[in-house]
């Protein structure tokens, strides 16, 4: 196997970045008497800058092209080896190299799942934990409009945008182009969606910290229980716009401030009101009508994997962490099968329904205005096929850790949705074999299952 410079010159800077943003925290775990989260800080700053800085160095002079192969090494190493960068500070909280990391990966792959007690926590932690998943959606949206793009054009091509501008048949020369361009509209949401909570009564730290989880549909909170019992509702409908802005698709929201123009691609955020709206009717039917803004919030925060609670707990957690296995955009920080996908499959659905009925009709199933091809459904199909078996060898293997059976299955959907807090269990009670199954099936769920068995693929099969 032969690693192109290209790769380390990009995890470089994966791993400078990270470590220039925990450079300040240590000053500020000081201030705040937390010593050992200091050192953590320190740490992390060192590891990063080092080792980022080497790789950058060492590449500086490279020029050849990066393929396939390698932009699917860099996801997977990005996902697999970041977060053990961004753990030390965690680890000295949360007292167990276990914890420390379940913690880095919940927070970059924004799953929000945590053995952390808000309260009990130095504000440095707090926030670092909010930034983390902040990063981690950023990533994620750069991956879907590069390297997800770039390898999609075989199948339902949904990735596929006017941000993926590459260069020849290198595939990492678009990274800075849409950084640029995707940073600044999720950094945008995220000062509007920090200002709206202030005036809608929130307190500035926590504010905060709702807007850097809310932007990357995170579902990390800087006090415990639900959302709605200690926000004021004003800061939870400007939290669920948030979310649903994040988990709908970044780009066509970066089309329609920097063209202003409305595309007409938006079933997916048809797709993700609607199942917020079922959520409201189903919340009606078993609380009367007090509960429908609960249960349409609340069915906000599941689809776009946010995973925060509104306080009515209503809605069964099961049917949530189904929900939120449904996902929202395929261009988002939102986790899941993805709504595009879903919407595609339920119009071939309908297709095949009236071929049952009007055999010699010509029926195709189009998306977003497009014809899709029988290969391209083929692949939404094995998508599709592939979640649930993923989510039961994952319970299986939770199973075996030591997780409650109930637990187990409940974690491992939320886990592969990226939506922990879905799952309405205690993480700190878990072993430290159930945290170590959970993180890995983050990862598998951040990048989309398939991606990520493509990138194992890709990472030991020669070239």
């Amino acid at each position: 196997m032969r690693l192109s410079p290209r790769l380390f010159r990009a995890l470089g800077w994966c791993f400078v970045i990270l470590g220039a943003s925990a450079a300040p925290f240590a000053g500020l775990a000081a201030l705040e008497g937390a010593a050992a989260v200091s050192r953590g800080f320190a740490v992390t700053a060192a590891l990063g800058l080092f080792t980022g800085g080497v790789a950058l160095a060492g590449t500086q002079a490279s020029r050849r092209a990066a393929g396939p192969h390698d932009a699917m090494r860099l996801v997977f190493y990005g996902w697999a080896l970041t977060p053990l960068i961004a753990a030390p500070p965690l680890i000295a909280a949360a007292g167990s190299a276990a914890g420390g990391a379940f913690e880095a990966y919940s927070g970059l792959t924004t799953t929000g799942a945590t053995v952390l007690v808000p309260e009990d926590m130095p504000r440095s932690i707090v926030l670092w934990r909010s930034l983390l998943q902040w990063l981690g959606g950023y990533a994620s949206v750069i991956f879907a409009v590069t390297v997800f793009a770039a390898l999609g054009s075989r199948g339902a091509d949904l990735h596929r945008t006017s941000l993926l501008t590459v260069e020849g048949e290198d595939l990492f020369t678009n990274f800075g182009r849409a950084g640029r361009r995707i940073g600044g509209v999720y950094a945008g949401l995220t000062a509007v969606g920090w200002v709206a909570m202030l005036i809608a009564g929130v307190r500035p730290f926590d504010a905060l910290c709702l807007a850097l989880s809310g932007a990357a549909t995170g579902g990390f909170a800087p006090q415990s229980g639900p959302v709605g019992e200690w926000a004021p509702f004003g800061g939870l409908v400007v939290l669920a716009a948030l979310s649903l802005a994040g988990g709908w698709n970044i780009a066509l929201e970066y089309e329609l401030l920097s063209r202003r123009r409305m595309s007409r691609r938006i079933g997916e955020l048809r797709g993700l009101l609607a199942a917020a709206g079922a959520l409201a009717v189903t919340a009606w039917l078993v609380a009367g009508p007090a509960a429908i803004a609960g249960g349409f919030l609340d069915g906000v925060f599941a689809i776009t994997t946010a995973g925060y609670a509104s306080g009515g707990d209503v809605l069964p957690p099961v049917l949530l962490v189904l929900t939120a296995l449904v996902g929202g955009g395929v261009i988002s920080t939102a986790g899941g099968l993805k709504m595009s996908r879903v919407l595609l499959l339920a119009r071939r659905a309908g297709a095949d329904l009236n071929l049952l009925a009007h055999p010699s009709a010509a029926v195709r199933t189009r998306l977003g205005g497009r014809a899709t091809t029988s290969e391209a459904l083929v692949s939404v199909w094995v998508y599709a096929l592939a979640f649930p078996a993923t989510l039961a060898l994952g319970a299986i293997a939770a199973g075996i850790a030591g997780a409650d059976f109930a637990d187990g299955w409940l974690m491992t959907g939320a886990a592969l949705a990226n939506a922990g807090p879905l799952a309405a269990v205690d993480y700190s009670a878990q072993p430290a074999g159930v945290l170590a199954v959970l993180s890995v099936v983050m990862v598998l769920g951040r990048l989309e299952v398939l991606a990520a068995a493509a990138a194992v693929f890709a990472v030991f099969a020669p070239e």
